[in-house]
């Protein structure tokens, strides 16, 4: 790549890593929308702002151009990281979708700056279309609804009575620190759980890496169901960054838990199905892709609950 080339890439990586973090501050911090405006608006108005300077000095190579797109992605999403907008967790989280999108703004940048001939036409065109994300961000604060509330369900099978499978759902001990990365990370895990009373009104305290869930008994099926709201949760996760104590703003609302269950089903053999379910919503867009993910979060956590109680269980029954 001649010096021209390196310059043109350079000036486009540092304009549009800038405009990224201006954009992506606006929607976290002014806003605090976490939207299509931020994570597919964003994302496809920066690529396509990336080819757009890479090729103002002479027409590039698709392949160049696209290169520098998908490296402008990934220094904004680092960019993110060092100025203290979002920790690595998160950012791990959101680049499947957002490095897509660059190389998808990057492919539209490119054929904008061979279609349109007139350099004014095209800066007034490129413009408008920077512009575009701030005006979705605001649609999306303006126009929020209520997230669709969606469920996890995990299951295991138990070598056991269901009146010791039951004794572990309502309070199990201590569960040895975790091994999985996710939890390594700093997604927040539990660690036990206590109750306080018996039956209905009775409220259960499942402890986690960064606090405790709150959930008052609202089902007492002794032996099998238990069901419970969820009136207060700790953070989901604790972000791995350079400052200390970061806390984004979707902390505290993007991913929240409405209530939750425990099912035992007694197989007849000497074993007990035991399956939990969480109802839980997301307020992040797409809510396709981010309920996925919280949903896989979500299967880890009850893995964990549910494969301490069989391993506690089963010891105890052997």
């Amino acid at each position: 790549m001649n010096m021209e080339k390196l310059t043109s890439a350079a000036v486009s990586i540092g304009v549009t890593a800038v405009v990224s973090c201006v954009l992506a501050y606006l929607a976290t911090h002014v806003l605090e929308v976490y939207g299509s405006g931020l994570f597919v608006a964003t994302p496809a108005v920066c690529g396509i702002l990336s080819t757009w300077v890479y090729n103002r000095k002479g027409q590039k190579r698709m392949c160049d151009a696209l290169s520098v797109a998908l490296l402008t992605g990934l220094i904004s999403l680092f960019g993110f990281l060092v100025v203290g907008l979002e920790g690595l967790i998160c950012m791990v989280m959101a680049a499947p979708i957002v490095l897509p999108l660059f190389l998808t703004g990057g492919l539209i940048g490119y054929v904008l700056s061979h279609a349109i001939g007139k350099r004014l036409t095209s800066d007034v065109t490129v413009l408008m279309v920077v512009l575009s994300a701030p005006f979705l961000m605001g649609f999306n604060a303006a126009n929020h609804g209520e997230p669709k509330v969606r469920k996890a369900v995990t299951s295991v099978v138990i070598k056991g009575s269901s009146e010791r499978v039951w004794e572990e759902v309502i309070a199990f001990s201590s569960i040895p620190e975790p091994t999985s990365l996710c939890f390594r990370m700093g997604i927040a895990y539990p660690t036990q759980a206590h109750i306080e009373g018996r039956g209905v009104g009775a409220t259960r305290y499942c402890q986690f890496s960064t606090g405790s869930f709150v959930e008052p008994i609202t089902h007492w099926d002794e032996f099998r169901r238990l069901a419970f709201d969820v009136m207060e949760q700790p953070l989901p996760m604790t972000e791995i960054s350079p400052y200390m104590d970061l806390h984004p703003p979707h902390l505290d609302w993007a991913l929240r838990s409405v209530k939750g269950q425990f099912l035992l089903t007694d197989l007849g053999d000497g074993s007990v199905l035991l399956e939990g379910t969480t109802w839980f919503y997301v307020r992040m867009d797409p809510q396709v892709y981010w309920s996925w993910i919280s949903a896989q979060i979500i299967h880890l956590i009850h893995q964990r609950v549910l494969g301490h109680i069989r391993n506690t269980v089963e010891r105890d029954t052997d």
